[in-house]
């Protein structure tokens, strides 16, 4: 892999995922995550937006991104994950009516 694609060719890999094997298995986005919004809710009582769910779940990436970092590595999955959940979010933020209201609570 050139070194000048290597960029590009993580964008693609997570875009093959979000498409492809993701959405296969766990089908649409907004009504995936509405099944995670309603589980956490009813364990914590809080109600979490779409955007909230999925912003989450990158902190979590970037969490981890940090650890690994911190150790002087970049840990591929968590970087691809990281990239398959903010296309998530593009996804689940197009696929809402107008007005969308995928930040609302």
């Amino acid at each position: 892999m050139k070194t000048e694609s290597v960029g590009a060719d993580i964008l693609l890999e997570a875009h093959l995922l979000v498409t492809g094997a993701r959405q296969d298995s766990y089908g649409n986005v907004t009504e995936d995550y509405s099944k995670v919004i309603a589980i956490f809710e009813g364990l914590t009582g809080v109600k979490l937006s779409i955007a909230d769910a999925l912003l989450f779940m990158v902190s979590v990436k970037l969490a981890r991104l940090r650890t690994n970092l911190d150790k002087n590595r970049l840990h591929h999955d968590s970087l691809l994950d990281t990239l398959g959940y903010l296309g998530l979010l593009n996804q689940a933020y197009n696929d809402l009516p107008f007005p969308r209201t995928v930040a609302e609570k």
